[in-house]
């Protein structure tokens, strides 16, 4: 169990934590302080109509929407339509380590250029009055310490918190978190910290509170997503019969994308992502049966036998 005054954030993931997810985790399993949207955007000039879409959609009292700005500008029309629902807090992803997202100046690529996120920070202190702000990063963009070039702009500005992935982009998800260099980032920034990186269980919590003892809180993605328990656990909660509670939970999930696609398949592909993380150390012959299910009754099957082997 940890410390109650640390909080745990859901951190996003584009085609997994959307609506659906972030509404029954929390009616099924709860434990979780902060829940994110994969990143509100804009291409080719205009919004991407299903994140904002699923944005409006939700109704959660703590989900936050988190957007990616490639300049100053787009910060001030990404926050429009969040403003527009009465909502007070943005996240601003500066991390985003995936190339197509980087080759367009955005997530990452920023701390690889401190002009424009001096232009995106600049946006961020004029709209600070009327949003509470925090910020998504990687510790750099091409090394783990490429973060001394943008700490002072970082530190310049008024943020709820900084949540640093504990790698530079160019790894993507690959190799160890460096808790060096985000003890040493934590040591220089002025603004209340926040870690992600590889958090799978209470023991990896401790170990970067012996680093950095003032942690307001800990980012946790595939973690949860493997375990959905993973959170209320480290509440200090009792684990739910895994059974029942991943049935409830899936089912829920299954049952509202049937609403919205017409077309099964389209659910089952939807749903198939989920399966790159959802329990690892599951029967494998369920997983290969999700895995290659092309209809609805087959992947239901897949997930049946699963279930039964929990």
């Amino acid at each position: 169990m940890i410390d109650k005054r640390i909080e745990i954030h859901a951190a996003p993931m584009q085609g997994i934590t959307d609506v659906y997810y972030r509404r029954e985790h929390a009616a099924v399993y709860g434990g979780v302080d902060f829940y994110y949207t994969p990143f509100i955007r804009i291409e080719r000039g205009d919004f991407r109509k299903r994140d904002l879409r699923e944005y409006q959609e939700d109704e959660l009292k703590n989900c936050v929407a988190q957007v990616l700005p490639g300049s100053g500008e787009e910060l001030r029309r990404l926050v429009e339509p969040i403003c527009a629902k009465g909502d007070k807090r943005v996240d601003v992803n500066i991390g985003c380590p995936f190339p197509p997202v980087m080759a367009h100046g955005r997530g990452a690529a920023l701390l690889n250029n401190p002009d424009k996120l001096e232009d995106v920070l600049k946006a961020l202190g004029d709209l600070a009055g009327e949003i509470e702000f925090s910020l998504k990063m990687r510790l750099g963009y091409a090394d783990a310490y490429q973060w001394r070039d943008v700490v002072e702009m970082i530190n310049g500005v008024s943020l709820r918190h900084v949540a640093v992935h504990a790698r530079y982009a160019k790894q993507q998800y690959k190799g160890e978190c460096d808790l060096d260099a985000f003890e040493a980032f934590a040591a220089e920034c002025k603004q209340e910290v926040v870690y992600n990186g590889d958090i799978h269980t209470e023991e990896d919590i401790e170990k970067v509170l012996a680093r950095v003892p003032r942690l307001k809180g800990v980012m946790i993605g595939r973690g949860l997503i493997g375990d959905p328990q993973l959170a209320r656990v480290l509440r200090g909660e009792e684990r739910l019969n895994e059974a029942e509670s991943f049935r409830k939970f899936h089912d829920a999930i299954v049952n509202e994308l049937s609403g919205r696609f017409s077309d099964g398949k389209q659910v089952v592909g939807h749903m198939q992502t989920y399966w790159e993380y959802l329990f690892p150390e599951g029967d494998r012959k369920a997983h290969k049966m999700i895995k290659k299910a092309h209809t609805l009754d087959q992947y239901t099957a897949g997930v049946s036998m699963l279930i039964a082997s929990l």
